[in-house]
């Protein structure tokens, strides 16, 4: 009988996991993720109520089960008037909310989009150091001093010149007492090991144009890209850092929540953005200590004699010694020709910039949530996935 509980119990299991797995896909694809951010790291999901077997009433003509009853009749109590049955319906019943750790969807979302892991630059010269006690030492500070191995030396010592037995009278006490009692020679000490390792440290950086044509639908596409491209990240490092660059002609270092609700600028100069960030890695984070992801986002438009020193500023400062990744999302581009990414693109093909640089295109014909939601994912693939990804710092 254990046995076929525990038989039923997987059966049961698979299909909750399966319902979980069709809602999790259906929460991907239609762009539900995009607008629930979880909170407290739990991500709230609805999947389809699930039938809990029960006995239902049909055709019987031998064995248990006979009785005096007619089709439409219901077994226990709340029985229509009529004795009638409910009519079959065509929708879904009413779903059932669960909760999942961010991380189970990540990891859905990884299979899903076949995003790979992502790993620190072999190049890092600046690793982190752990120490670890691995290790006796015979000399050492007294705050480090081995209690059990000292009183364990000291043992062996007064066994082996017959002291061990030998009485001493403490105050306090009534009758001599057994000692024992450390002398120099048997104190032992921690010793501990260097162990390098590689940098664990991350810098995102999300910069944007905020100019006057990227309005509201182009700053909501950058908002929900930036958020889900940020909690990605997070999951391979210890430590992350963030900075939220805002550019119009001129670039500023914002905090998080006006980089994401502000909306409206001026003129448009992208290398502002470029120049600003550059400086960051100077002083205050330097390349041999993080691994440096750059994420811009724009909608194509520039001023006409920026887009080559754009690609100036990307081929000196941004090279693949300094940065991880460095990628370009245009958004709703009036124009490819004399855009940022055709700029970009034209200068990665001509191998003026390493394949460390990414660009994605994120166009919407009718702006439904399913295209959008489609675009951006695609537009997640192609900067972070396996393809686009593996020469950035990748599994």
């Amino acid at each position: 009988m254990p046995r076929r509980i525990e038989e039923d119990h997987n059966s049961f299991r698979d299909v909750v996991s399966g319902k979980i797995r069709k809602a999790l896909k259906k929460f991907i694809k239609t762009g539900s993720m995009f607008k629930n951010r979880g909170k407290n790291g739990k991500v709230q999901i609805s999947i389809p109520r699930i039938d809990i077997p029960h006995i239902v009433y049909g055709d019987n003509n031998s064995g248990v089960g006979r009785g005096d009853v007619k089709p439409g009749d219901v077994i226990g109590k709340d029985d229509p008037k009529d004795g009638k049955g409910n009519q079959a319906g065509q929708d879904e019943g009413e779903g059932i909310t669960i909760s999942l750790d961010m991380d189970e969807l990540l990891q859905f979302m990884q299979d899903e989009l076949e995003l790979p892991n992502l790993k620190p630059r072999e190049e890092n010269i600046l690793d982190e150091t752990k120490i670890k006690y691995t290790n006796i030492s015979l000399i050492g500070p007294e705050s480090l001093r081995h209690t059990r191995r000292t009183m364990l030396t000291a043992l062996k010592r007064l066994c082996s010149t017959g002291e061990i037995n030998k009485l001493h009278e403490i105050p306090g006490y009534k009758d001599p007492v057994k000692l024992i009692t450390p002398i120099n020679s048997d104190k032992r000490y921690r010793q501990h090991k260097e162990i390098r390792l590689p940098s664990s440290n991350a810098l995102i950086i999300f910069a944007r144009d905020g100019s006057a044509s990227m309005d509201q639908n182009k700053c909501d596409i950058v908002s929900d890209m930036s958020w889900w491209i940020d909690v990605w990240i997070k999951r391979f490092y210890k430590r992350t850092e963030r900075i939220y660059i805002w550019h119009d002609t001129v670039a500023q270092e914002v905090d998080e929540q006006k980089f994401y609700r502000y909306r409206f600028g001026g003129g448009t100069t992208c290398s502002s953005a470029l120049k600003l960030i550059s400086k960051q890695f100077e002083n205050r984070f330097p390349p041999q200590k993080y691994n440096i992801y750059v994420f811009y986002f724009t909608d194509g438009e520039n001023y006409p004699d920026d887009n080559g020193e754009f690609i100036n500023v990307l081929k000196e400062k941004f090279g693949p010694e300094t940065v991880n990744l460095f990628a370009v999302t245009q958004i709703q581009a009036y124009d490819y020709r004399n855009s940022v990414m055709e700029a970009v693109d034209t200068a990665v093909v001509d191998n003026v910039l390493g394949d460390h640089v990414k660009t994605a295109d994120i166009f919407l014909k009718t702006g439904a949530p399913e295209e959008r939601s489609d675009a951006i994912l695609s537009a997640i693939r192609q900067l972070m996935g396996a393809k686009g990804a593996a020469k950035a710092g990748s599994d």
